[in-house]
């Protein structure tokens, strides 16, 4: 057993009364109240500020009743979520400097590689395609540029 889910849920309702608290004290810098034109600026955020850290104070009472040797994840369980989280990560750290069709197209080749059992030829193949068809439905057909890297910059793309 990596963690006790009574341990993961307690700071899970930590961190989002924390949350909800910084909402609703940034928004007291606002008008919080209901005027003639409506709500004010921080009417919302504050509530849900304290929405957030109700809901998180009664999570955390009923997790302190909870059982305290109940297993969170399995090493197994932990190895597969990580297995989509990590490449996952990598996609997203690498967007601002690659752009977005490069990292897309090696995580979506990657990803029906590893897990959808495709052979490297047709990963790579679909993949090419999918942002193919990406380039053409946003950069020419709705004229909404997506982030380019410098290997777009090296072959003359934008």
């Amino acid at each position: 057993m990596l963690a006790r889910r009574r341990s993961i849920e307690l700071g899970t309702a930590v961190a989002v009364a924390i949350f909800g608290g910084i909402v609703a004290t940034e928004s007291l810098g606002h008008d919080i109240g209901w005027g003639e034109a409506g709500p004010g600026a921080g009417y919302f955020p504050f509530r849900i500020g304290l929405l957030l850290i109700a809901v998180s104070t009664g999570i955390f009472i009923q997790s302190l009743r909870m059982d305290r040797s109940e297993s969170f994840v399995s090493a197994t369980e932990l190895r597969a979520s990580l297995a989509v989280f990590l490449p996952t990560a990598a996609l997203v750290a690498l967007m601002p400097w690659l752009g977005c069709y490069v990292p897309s197209f090696v995580y979506l080749a990657y990803m029906m590689r590893r897990h959808g059992d495709f052979s490297w030829l047709r990963s790579i193949a679909l993949a090419a395609v999918v942002m193919a068809v990406f380039f053409l439905v946003f950069e020419i057909w709705f004229r909404v540029p997506l982030a380019k890297g410098p290997i777009e910059s090296m072959l003359g793309i934008y």
